[in-house]
C-alpha cells in the first residue's frame, strides 16, 4: 500500500481511494464472470503505480492498481508486449540512460516481485527482413533469464482485412500462448506495443481449440461521464500528448445510448475494425458481441469515487500548470 508521503494531500479528500480499489476490483470480477473460461484485460498506460493519478485525484493511492491485481493474484497471469520496432531502434523512455532491453527488464522485475507471477513476453510486429538479428538477441537475453518469449509477425493488412487476419497467413501463423489462469493482464512497453492485437490474436487461437475467451480494457482515465473540458480530462490529455492520442466523444455510444461519453481517440478509431474481427471470431452468445461502443469495452469506475469536485478540479489545473512549466 502507499505510504502517507505518497498521497498528495489537499485540504479536502477529493477522492475515495479505498472505494475505488473495491469498486474497480468488483467490476473486473463481474466482467470476468461473463466469460466462461478466460478474460484478456488490456491495461493501458501506467500498469502498477500511477503518480499522475495521485496528483490529480487527491487521496488516490498511488499503488491502487498493484493492490487490485495483488488481491486477484490467484486468478492472474501477465502478458508483457514489446514492439519489435522498439527493439531495433533501442527506444528510450523517461530513463534516458537506459537502453530498451534494460527498461523492459526493470519493468518485468517489478511485475514479478509485486504480483508473484513471471510475465510472458510477446514480441509483436516482427519483420524478418528488418534487422531480425537484434530481435533474436533480445529474445535470447530474456530466455536465459527463464522468461517464456513468443513471436508475433507483422500482418501488413491489420486491422482492416479481416479475411487475411483470421487466416493461416494472419493470426493463424503465430503460436498460441498457453495460459492456466482465467484473468490474463495484457500490458507492455509503451503505448504502441500492440496490446489490443495480442488480445484478439489470443482469442482467435483460443477459439480454434474451443476455449471461450473475451476482451476488456482497464482504464483510470478519462472520466467518461464528465465531459471533454473537465480539468481531470484536460490534465490527462496533457499527459498523453506525446503518444499521438487525444480525447474525443464516443460517437458509437451516443448513437446507441443517447449519452455522451469521453474516450481515447485511438479506441474510437479502432472500434469498427476491432468489432469486425470479434464478430468473426466469437459466436452470438459471447459477451463481446454486446459491445456497442468503445465505452462498453472499458472497466473504469474512477468518476464514481470522486468525493469533492472542487478539490479534484484544483489539483488537475495545478497538474496542467506543472506540465507546462516543465516543457
Amino acid at each position: 500500500m502507499a505510504t502517507n508521503d505518497e498521497i498528495i494531500l489537499h485540504n479536502k479528500h477529493g477522492f475515495d481511494g479505498e472505494k475505488y480499489i473495491e469498486m474497480q476490483k468488483n467490476q473486473i470480477l463481474d466482467r470476468l464472470a461473463n466469460f466462461s473460461w478466460k478474460l484478456y484485460l488490456e491495461v493501458w498506460w501506467k500498469f502498477l503505480r500511477d503518480p499522475h493519478a495521485s496528483r490529480v485525484l487527491p487521496w488516490f493511492l498511488i499503488d491502487s492498481k498493484q493492490t487490485i491485481f495483488y488481491d486477484l493474484r490467484d486468478k492472474i497471469e501477465v502478458l508483457y508486449c514489446v514492439n519489435a520496432e522498439d527493439i531495433i531502434s533501442n527506444r528510450k523512455f523517461s530513463d534516458k540512460d537506459l537502453d530498451f532491453s534494460e527498461y523492459v527488464s526493470r519493468n518485468l522485475t517489478v511485475i514479478e516481485r509485486s504480483l508473484w507471477t513471471k510475465p510472458i513476453i510477446v514480441i509483436n510486429k516482427i519483420d524478418v527482413t528488418e534487422m531480425f538479428d537484434l530481435v533474436l538477441s533480445f529474445e535470447r537475453k530474456f530466455q536465459k533469464k527463464q522468461y517464456r518469449v513468443f513471436e508475433r509477425y507483422k500482418i501488413s493488412s491489420y486491422p482492416y482485412n479481416v479475411k487475411e487476419i483470421l487466416s493461416d497467413n494472419g493470426f493463424g501463423s503465430d503460436d498460441h500462448i498457453p495460459t492456466k489462469k482465467n484473468l490474463v493482464l495484457v500490458t507492455g512497453a509503451g503505448h504502441d506495443s500492440w496490446k489490443l492485437s495480442t488480445c484478439l490474436w489470443q482469442i482467435y487461437l483460443d477459439n480454434e481449440i474451443d476455449i471461450k475467451s473475451g476482451y476488456a480494457k482497464f482504464e483510470l482515465f478519462p472520466l467518461k461521464n464528465k465531459g471533454l473540458d473537465h480539468p481531470v480530462n484536460l490534465a490527462y490529455e496533457s499527459a498523453i500528448k506525446n503518444s499521438w492520442n487525444k480525447l474525443v466523444l464516443d460517437t458509437f455510444h451516443k448513437k446507441e445510448y443517447w449519452q455522451d461519453s469521453v474516450v481515447n481517440q485511438k479506441d474510437l478509431d479502432a472500434f469498427e475494425a476491432t468489432m469486425d474481427i470479434i464478430r468473426n471470431i466469437a459466436n452470438h452468445k459471447n459477451y463481446m458481441i454486446k459491445y456497442k461502443s468503445p465505452t462498453d469495452m472499458v472497466i473504469n469506475t474512477t468518476s464514481f469515487c470522486i468525493t469533492d469536485e472542487e478539490s479534484v478540479k484544483k489539483a488537475s489545473l495545478e497538474e496542467i500548470e506543472r506540465r507546462k512549466s516543465a516543457e
